[in-house]
């Protein structure tokens, strides 16, 4: 890859790397201790923001001098991928994840009655959560392997 191409391939990677660790690292892994990271991702929004940065000044170092020089339209479309990765990451920060329904608003609140379940127990018998009315009752619902 040509020199003045790299500051465009490094912001496509910054980009992406932004986009990528918010999906991969902070939904899933820090939300449960920091819910705020989730709700305003400013580390994210800042690579993001540093990796579009380099890759203005790719497109700025590959056409300023001679644009009709050969092999000056790599980094402009690597700097068009990192904007349509950070436009994107934008529209599901502020738009799409704004019109998620709230499933707290239909969860019961605490001290309520849980609603009646059915599920299968060691031996494969059902039971119900009707069933146990009255005794003390400890749900666990793990969602990964034991």
């Amino acid at each position: 890859m040509p020199k003045r191409n790299a500051a465009a391939a490094v912001g496509l990677v910054l980009g992406c790397l932004g986009v990528a660790s918010y999906f991969a690292f902070v939904v899933p892994v820090l939300s449960p201790q920091w819910p705020a990271l989730r709700e305003t991702p400013l580390l994210n929004a800042a690579i993001v923001a540093a990796g579009l940065l380099l890759s203005a000044r790719g497109v700025r170092g590959a056409l300023g001098r001679r644009p009709t020089h050969r092999g000056r339209r790599l980094a402009p479309l690597l700097a068009g991928v990192n904007l349509a990765c950070a436009v994107f990451f934008a529209w599901y920060l502020f738009d799409f994840s704004s019109r998620m329904p709230d499933a707290s608003a239909t969860a019961p609140g605490v001290g309520a009655v849980a609603p009646d379940i059915a599920l299968t127990d060691q031996r494969g018998a059902p039971l119900r959560l009707a069933d146990l009315r009255g005794r003390n009752v400890l749900l666990v619902f793990y969602r990964g392997f034991w």
